[in-house]
């Protein structure tokens, strides 16, 4: 079997490695080459680009970019019909992927998309593209498939790859000075977060604080004096968050992570203006953190734009949140007991062996 895989961000590339992982272990003579990142390389992905090492965020951001998008799309599309895959893997980043799955049914290719587009959230005019353009559709998030079957659309839930990788493991030191800051794995994100992590760490001066790098911005991160009680730590999380009292984490993958830890936390994010009033326009949901869009309710708290300031922070961290351990217990039981390895691979295979 032939995959080529596309995964542009950090987040997608660590999900698309579970994924290939999964496949290797059924499939072990499966050859894999395409668009993504270290971890997908690690697990033997013949990486053509590193996409991730290169996000793009925000609609401002995506306009002054496109130049660069529009050869990267001409690129991929001749690495692709090179390489010949007998079935192309998309991975999240939907502005990029959805466009490439209408262009491989084109050519007559089988197309999966594992972790697809939240039109649940927002742009639900993407589902006909998406369900069009794919010949199946992998989730990582239990409310989906049901949210799809509603729709008249077949999606699979095939368990989620964080909770395969944290069962069993804890991160949280109840007793502990020590706070988690994962300020996100694009610059935008950390030029707006890590000045204020910075200064509330100046006004917790009896807490320890390690703020986790992502891989993608060590090049870019930005030339602050950083406090005697930070340590920035160029390390997974499960290497970090072994005895925290409480995390403070950007939207995205890593609230989730901290949540399947049980470490306490609040969700912070501080968007492009421009972008984040675009947005609002069209968001359907009620929450921004995956942990409190799979519970339905605010299990964590949600702060955005001014809302994230040191005395906002400072209180949430001496209160120490521990009412959100039962929502944990919950977040557990709905992500259920389903594998990539029993669940996503045989559906893969299937597709790729039918006519």
């Amino acid at each position: 079997m032939r995959i080529f895989w596309i995964a542009g961000e950090p987040s997608g590339d660590v999900q698309a490695a579970s994924l290939v992982q999964a496949i290797q272990k059924v499939h072990p003579k499966t050859v894999h080459s395409g668009w993504g990142g270290v971890h997908m390389q690690k697990e033997g992905v013949e990486l053509r680009f590193n996409l991730p090492a290169n996000p793009i965020m925000g609609f401002v951001e995506v306009v002054l970019k496109a130049r660069v998008i529009r050869e990267q799309f001409r690129q991929v599309k001749l690495d692709i019909a090179e390489f010949e895959p007998d079935v192309l893997i998309l991975v999240d980043f939907p502005g990029f992927n959805l466009r490439i799955a209408q262009w491989a049914k084109v050519q007559g290719m089988k197309v999966v998309y594992f972790i697809p587009p939240k039109v649940w959230a927002w742009k639900q005019g993407r589902l006909k593209k998406l369900t069009a353009s794919t010949d199946l559709i992998l989730s990582i998030l239990p409310f989906e498939e049901s949210w799809y079957a509603a729709k008249g659309h077949e999606l699979h839930y095939v368990g989620n790859p964080l909770a395969e990788d944290y069962a069993g493991k804890t991160g949280y030191a109840p007793d502990s000075k020590e706070i988690v800051l994962l300020p996100g794995s694009r610059s935008q994100e950390i030029q707006r977060l890590l000045p204020v992590f910075y200064d509330l760490a100046v006004a917790l001066p009896a807490y320890r604080f390690k703020v986790v790098r992502a891989a993608s911005v060590v090049a870019s991160w930005p030339n602050l004096s950083v406090p005697e009680n930070i340590e920035v730590i160029d390390a997974p999380l499960l290497e970090v968050a072994t005895s925290a009292c409480f995390a403070l984490t950007c939207s995205g993958t890593a609230s989730l992570e901290i949540a399947l830890l049980g470490i306490p936390q609040a969700v912070v994010y501080k968007a492009n203006p421009i972008s984040l009033a675009i947005a609002r326009r069209f968001v359907k949901v009620p929450f921004f953190s995956l942990p409190n869009l799979i519970l339905d309710r605010e299990a964590v708290p949600e702060l955005l734009q001014e809302q994230v300031s040191v005395y906002a922070l400072k209180k949430l961290i001496i209160e120490r949140g521990e009412d959100q351990l039962d929502q944990y217990s919950r977040l557990d039981a709905m992500l259920g007991a389903q594998t990539l390895e029993q669940d996503a691979v045989g559906l893969i295979s299937e597709l790729v062996l039918s006519s």
